[in-house]
């Protein structure tokens, strides 16, 4: 039998999540599209800044491009959407679960998601038990003083899992330009979403470190931008992985 982790952090955020749950929708399923559905958000509000017509677009809540057309193909997979009171929909339920992240991360200066993950989608098990705030804090702060600390300072975590390391050093240092990797690609959602929710500036890869083969990343800029985007180069080599990180640096 599982065991049961008590959610004591992320409790209005799942509380919405849970309205979808009892449509009959796994609670992986919904945790998973609601992480989706975030980043999509995310992710098309950056591509339309680009736009003239910006404003007018955020008026009219008419935002276009792949995102966009990502985000609505999620909504698409409920038809109780289309059948469901406006208010008692699972778009609306994703919408009310979005606002209480932000609100829940903003009041408690915690990895929400990753306590939500724990408490109702892995139970722990697997390996997906993160370190617990207070051990992560410590080690951070055992890495470097506040004094050794310096603006551009790359620090990467190779398996970030929710992010909760780079949060912590995130806090200490915001200057700081952060790595993860992971393996799961929901770890890697979710450190990428805290990463936004944290506004440190990131990159953020859906990978496996020790094969050296990465598949995806999200790169967040501090002021609330997001980019993604596929790697193509599955195994690169340590040429151009250098390369690539002299890129990065300038």
């Amino acid at each position: 039998m599982s065991k049961q982790y008590n959610l004591y952090l992320g409790r209005e955020t799942w509380e919405q999540l849970a309205n979808i749950h009892r449509y009959g929708y796994s609670a992986s399923t919904v945790f998973s599209d609601f992480l989706d559905g975030c980043l999509s958000s995310l992710l098309s509000l950056t591509d339309n800044l680009q736009h003239p017509d910006i404003f007018d677009k955020l008026k009219s809540n008419k935002l276009t491009g792949k995102y966009e057309e990502q985000y609505m193909k999620l909504i698409e997979k409920y038809p109780e959407n289309k059948t469901g009171e406006i208010g008692n929909r699972p778009a609306d339920y994703f919408a009310q679960a979005w606002g209480c992240l932000l609100k829940e991360t903003w009041q408690s200066q915690e990895d929400i998601l990753g306590e939500i993950f724990m408490a109702k989608i892995s139970f722990g098990e697997h390996g997906q038990f993160f370190t617990p705030f207070n051990i992560a804090d410590m080690m951070t702060k055992l890495l470097h003083s506040p004094e050794e600390m310096k603006p551009g300072e790359k620090v990467c975590d190779p398996a970030c899992g929710s992010g909760r390391f780079l949060i912590s050093y995130g806090q200490l240092n915001k200057e700081a330009h952060l790595y993860g990797v992971d393996l799961s690609p929901e770890c890697a959602k979710m450190t990428a979403l805290n990463m936004w929710l944290f506004d440190l500036d990131t990159d953020i890869y859906h990978g496996d470190s020790l094969a050296m083969k990465y598949f995806r990343v999200w790169k967040i800029r501090r002021g609330g931008y997001i980019y993604e985007s596929a790697i193509t180069e599955t195994s690169p080599s340590p040429t151009s992985i250098k390369k690539t990180l002299k890129a990065q640096a300038e």
